[in-house]
């Protein structure tokens, strides 16, 4: 728990410092996003825009052989790459660091860090409101906790389509990492995370959204399969844009053990002008 609540500490402080520079800067010059683009960007998993996520997912109930309720909280940094800083096209990136989770009995209720997840996609632009992406995703075993972490080393593809017509945002981030190397008491790691995502505006920076969080485990043929829908909105608080959002889930598959419902609180700190600001 020292390790854990370290850590929160350090990525706190880490987003605080950035935070504070870019919309110091964001405030000397406008946006060169719409605010349209900006709630499409601020919805995708994965986009151009450089954010930081806090996200929390309560679960009152679960299914199987699990039972009470359960938290994750985890802190997400979007870093896009621009044209020609590292390879001929841009890159997007997402470090996500589940910062505490709490399973309940009979895995006990203990609160743990868990795997640090990271994913690079290299993006092609065809036009016509069309995107692609691929590139590798990354598992760290860094959890402190049995319950929390999948205990292996994952290298695996990734992959991301997006349309982007007028008003709606429609697209899919698929990533299958797999386990190479970790500690042998823990079950092999080779699953299909599918991230479909779905986002109509409403105007005024209002939106609808749908992200659910599909998994395929090809190890034990289990599967996630839940179902969200949520409400949220793109604003400002002085120079610094914020994307707020809440998401009920149910999960439609009987595998478990897994949460049965869950409801999900986002909030997202936006940078629109942040490469421009460091060259400032």
């Amino acid at each position: 728990m020292r390790d854990c609540a370290i850590a929160l500490i350090l990525a706190l402080m880490l987003g605080a410092n950035i935070g504070t520079g870019v919309a110091l800067a964001d405030n000397a010059s406008a946006p060169a996003l719409s605010q349209s683009d900006l709630v499409k960007q601020a919805n995708a998993p994965i986009s151009s825009l450089f954010q930081i996520r806090l996200q929390d997912s309560y679960a009152p109930a679960f299914q199987g052989a699990l039972r009470g309720q359960g938290n994750f909280f985890s802190i997400a940094i979007g870093m896009p790459l621009p044209k020609y800083r590292l390879l001929p096209f841009p890159q997007l990136s997402l470090l996500t660091i589940p910062a505490a989770g709490t399973l309940p009995l009979p895995l006990g209720s203990s609160t743990g860090f868990g795997d640090i997840r990271f994913v690079d996609l290299a993006i092609l632009d065809p036009g016509h409101s069309l995107l692609f992406g691929i590139g590798p995703t990354f598992v760290f075993p860094t959890a402190n906790e049995l319950t929390s972490g999948q205990g292996k080393w994952q290298i695996g593809p990734a992959a991301a389509v997006a349309f982007l017509p007028s008003n709606w945002l429609f697209g899919v981030l698929a990533q299958n990492p797999i386990g190479f190397a970790g500690d042998p008491k823990f079950p092999q790691a080779n699953a299909l995370f599918l991230q479909p995502f779905i986002t109509y505006q409403l105007g005024r920076g209002w939106f609808l959204r749908s992200e659910p969080q599909m998994i395929f485990d090809w190890e034990t043929n289990k599967q996630q399969l839940p179902i969200d829908g949520g409400i949220g909105r793109v604003f400002k608080i002085g120079p610094q844009y914020v994307n707020c959002f809440v998401e009920p889930a149910w999960n439609v598959s009987g595998d478990g053990p897994a949460p049965r419902y869950a409801i999900t609180f986002g909030l997202s700190l936006l940078y629109p002008n942040f490469w421009n600001s460091l060259s400032r």
